[in-house]
C-alpha cells in the first residue's frame, strides 16, 4: 500500500467495473480517453490524492527497527513526525486547564500545585535520561503520561478528601453521642441522689419500725413463756384429774 498506493485484487470484478463506469464522466472531463485502463488509473490517482494515513509505531524494543528493514516503504514513502518534548509553558498551561474546576485551596496553594506538576514531570524526564546513561534502558515520558499524572493527582485528592470528610463526620457523630451520653449520665446522677435521699428516709422509718417490732416481739415472747407455764400447769392438773377419775 505504501509503495504503490494500490492493493492488487482488492475489489471484485463487478465492483471494479462499477467504479470504472461511475468515473467515466470525470475522465472525459479531463480530456482523456475513457477506456478501462485510464479510468482505473484516474480513480487510483484520486484515491492517492485524497487518502491520508497515519501509521503509529512504538519506539520501545527492536520491532520498529526490524519492520523498517523488512519494509523500506515505511521510511521511503512516509513523512516522519518528530514529537519534541513539551516546553514548560505548555505543560503549565495544560495543568492549569485540567485543574481549573478542582478546588485546590487558596490562590497561592493553587499556583504552587499547578507549578509543581510540570516540575515533577521534568524531573522524571531527567531521571529517565540518567537511567538510560547508567542502565542503557529507555524509560519514556509522553504527554499522555503527564495527563495521567494530573488525573492520578485529582483522583487521589478526591479520595483523600472523602476519607477525611468521612472521618470528620464520624468524629462529630461520636462527640455528639458522648455529649448526649454525658447529659443522660448527669440526669441519672441527679435522679440517683434524689432516690438515695428517699431510700435513706425509708430506711430510717424501717429502722424505727424494726425497733418497735423488736420491743413488741420481746413482750410477746414474755407472754408466750407465761402461757407455756400455765399450759404446763393445766396439763399437770388434767393428768391428776384423769387419774382420780380412773380410780373412781
Amino acid at each position: 500500500m505504501l509503495s504503490s498506493g494500490e492493493i492488487a485484487d482488492l475489489y471484485a470484478d463487478e465492483d471494479k467495473d462499477q467504479i470504472i463506469n461511475n468515473i467515466r464522466p470525470a475522465v472525459k472531463g479531463e480530456g482523456l480517453v475513457d477506456n478501462p485502463e485510464n479510468c482505473w488509473r484516474y480513480f487510483i490517482g484520486r484515491v492517492k490524492k485524497n487518502l491520508h494515513m497515519a501509521i503509529c509505531f512504538s519506539p520501545v524494543g527492536e520491532n520498529f527497527r526490524q519492520r523498517a528493514r523488512k519494509f523500506p516503504a515505511i521510511v521511503n514513502c512516509t513523512v516522519i513526525d518528530w514529537f519534541q518534548p513539551w516546553p514548560l509553558t505548555a505543560l503549565l498551561s495544560v495543568a492549569r486547564k485540567f485543574t481549573n474546576d478542582v478546588d485546590l485551596g487558596t490562590d497561592e496553594q493553587r499556583k504552587a500545585i499547578v507549578e509543581f506538576m510540570p516540575y515533577s514531570f521534568g524531573r522524571v524526564g531527567i531521571a529517565s535520561q540518567q537511567i538510560l546513561e547508567a542502565e542503557r534502558r529507555y524509560v519514556y515520558t509522553t504527554p499522555k503520561s503527564f495527563l495521567e499524572l494530573i488525573k492520578l493527582y485529582i483522583t487521589m485528592l478526591n479520595k483523600t478528601r472523602n476519607d477525611l470528610n468521612t472521618a470528620r463526620d464520624n468524629y462529630e457523630s461520636g462527640v455528639i453521642k458522648l455529649k448526649k451520653t454525658g447529659e443522660e449520665v448527669d440526669v441519672l446522677q441527679e435522679e440517683l441522689k434524689i432516690k438515695a435521699v428517699e431510700v435513706e428516709a425509708k430506711k430510717e422509718v424501717a429502722d424505727a419500725q424494726a425497733e418497735i417490732i423488736g420491743v413488741e416481739k420481746a413482750k410477746v415472747e414474755i407472754e408466750n413463756d407465761k402461757a407455756n407455764i400455765e399450759a404446763a400447769k393445766c396439763a399437770e392438773i388434767k393428768e391428776r384429774v384423769d387419774a382420780e377419775l380412773a380410780v373412781v
